[in-house]
């Protein structure tokens, strides 16, 4: 016959053991993705900021696949908007060329070397972003304003500020300074119309 005490220690012994211990995941890395914009439109200060007013940024990226040998192209994109307002500020840069017979898409490294090659280095602009930038600038009735390769004096710099990847995907972070005019057709008259942004400048990031 157990004695009270063992008889106690047994049943404590058998509970013990039933208890789960709690596992701590190790930390995750994330990258912080803020994205903001500051520019004048038309002589007017225009600012944009994350997590203000509902503002931040998205991937908007556009592909062109190809069978080999043919390159296949990317060209990568980055919108500041908001879930309120309809002001918003796109800039699209491209292209990086690649064989996909291959990769299907391009590799971390090539997306990071091509963006590197472009730091601190002057950038033409091009209609839709195929050979250099496009900015796209949307006013506050939601009409969209977008750059012309053909316009002369216009400038265009990226600085890549920093590389990282998390559980999310692969990002390059960037500030693009611009000056330039962005146009629109006025659907009443049928003729063009610009707005001139001067010094602008957006922090976002390309994601791959």
């Amino acid at each position: 016959m157990l004695k009270p005490f063992t008889l106690l220690l047994f049943v404590g012994l058998i509970f013990s053991s039933c208890i789960e211990h709690e596992v701590i995941p190790a930390p995750e890395t994330t990258v912080d993705l803020n994205a903001a914009f500051i520019g004048f439109v038309n002589g007017t200060q225009v600012e944009f900021t994350q997590n203000v007013n509902g503002y931040g940024a998205v991937a908007i990226n556009a592909e062109d696949i190809n069978p080999s040998p043919t390159p296949s192209h990317m060209t990568y994109g980055s919108k500041i908007k908001s879930i309120y307002n309809d002001q918003a500020i796109r800039v699209k840069f491209g292209t990086l060329d690649w064989d996909v017979s291959q990769n299907s898409y391009p590799t971390v490294s090539m997306f990071n070397d091509w963006l590197n090659t472009w730091s601190n280095t002057p950038v033409s602009f091009s209609d839709q972003g195929l050979s250099g930038m496009e900015i796209e600038y949307t006013d506050n009735l939601g009409v969209s304003w977008v750059s012309r390769e053909s316009d002369l004096g216009q400038t265009g710099t990226f600085v890549i500020k920093k590389q990282e990847s998390d559980n999310t995907g692969d990002y390059s972070l960037f500030e693009c300074t611009f000056s330039c005019l962005v146009w629109r057709i006025n659907p009443q008259t049928n003729l063009d119309e610009s707005l001139n942004i001067e010094n602008g400048k957006i922090t976002s990031w390309f994601k791959k």
